[in-house]
């Protein structure tokens, strides 16, 4: 098959499951199809580790001050819950963003990553690699391995017997590719002391979280802490936290939460310093912020 008539393929699977606007689960656990046919603006989003591949149209990420523009043949992965803002500038009806979101924090990649340090014995190299977002090639492999994959979705008895294998594979070539050094150096070395500290950020974004008390859940020193933090996510555990804490608000505020509501949901007991920093990190007061949440 040639890469014009997988790229035809793809586009057709997706478009499939993916019916209308917004994010579909699969039957494979933690593979989304999703479509936007409407331009969206620049707003926030949180994304999880997860690996978003278009097979139509493009997509811009920022994030660090740095933008992340992907489309057919590329993806965007990251490898730990990431703020940043996202912005599709071209999108209709009749030709769509169309894409996949493949979750990287699920059995089959924890199985992979385990097998794969064990087979390599590949050290990290975590404080060497740019933390944040990474876009990355897909090349004719990858292709046909998500190809392959979606393929399975329609027949469930080769679904049960495949499905894992398949996914695998193409998670193995997101280790292999590009992105491979981000992944690794967050989600497979051995004894990774970050996972639960971004779990405990995520679950405690109401309560005050305190650096010291993140770095002695992670079994590090505040110094050690705050470098390995930066080479993962790209800025500092406070900017991180704040970052996380307005993102999630001005998500609040986009599906009609009241300003004190939102603010109180990320642990900002003052609704003036929320508004005041609000301000600062969008650019507008949150009683005028609206907007759709998207994908």
């Amino acid at each position: 098959m040639t890469a014009e008539s997988v790229g035809d393929r793809l586009r057709a699977l997706v478009a499939q499951y993916a019916p209308d606007d917004g994010t579909h689960p699969t039957a494979i656990d933690g593979l989304h199809a999703f479509r936007v046919s409407t331009p969206l603006a620049r707003l926030p989003a949180v994304y999880e580790p997860s690996v978003c591949v278009l097979v139509q149209g493009s997509k811009h990420a920022y994030h660090g001050g740095r933008t992340h523009t992907y489309r057919p043949g590329s993806y965007l992965c990251t490898a730990a819950p990431t703020p940043l803002e996202t912005e599709i500038a071209q999108a209709t009806f009749e030709e769509p963003v169309l894409g996949v979101l493949v979750s990287l924090d699920t059995r089959p990649m924890t199985e992979l990553l385990i097998r794969y340090r064990a087979r390599t014995s590949q050290q990290t190299q975590a404080e060497g690699a740019p933390g944040g977002p990474v876009v990355a090639s897909a090349d004719e492999a990858f292709d046909d391995a998500l190809l392959r994959v979606l393929e399975l979705l329609d027949d469930r008895s080769a679904l049960d017997l495949l499905g894992s294998g398949r996914l695998r594979e193409l998670l193995y070539l997101v280790i292999e590719g590009p992105a491979g050094a981000l992944v690794l150096d967050t989600l497979g070395a051995p004894a990774n002391r970050l996972g639960p500290v971004f779990e405990h950020i995520r679950d405690h974004l109401d309560r005050p979280l305190g650096i010291d008390d993140l770095a002695d859940l992670a079994g590090l020193s505040r110094a050690a802490f705050d470098r390995q933090f930066k080479a993962v996510t790209g800025t500092s555990p406070l900017r991180y936290v704040k970052a996380l804490r307005l993102n999630d608000a001005a998500l609040r505020l986009a599906n009609g939460s009241p300003v004190a509501e939102a603010a109180a949901s990320v642990g900002y007991p003052s609704p003036s310093q929320f508004s005041r920093e609000f301000k600062r990190h969008f650019g507008v007061a949150p009683k005028n912020w609206s907007g759709p949440a998207h994908v």
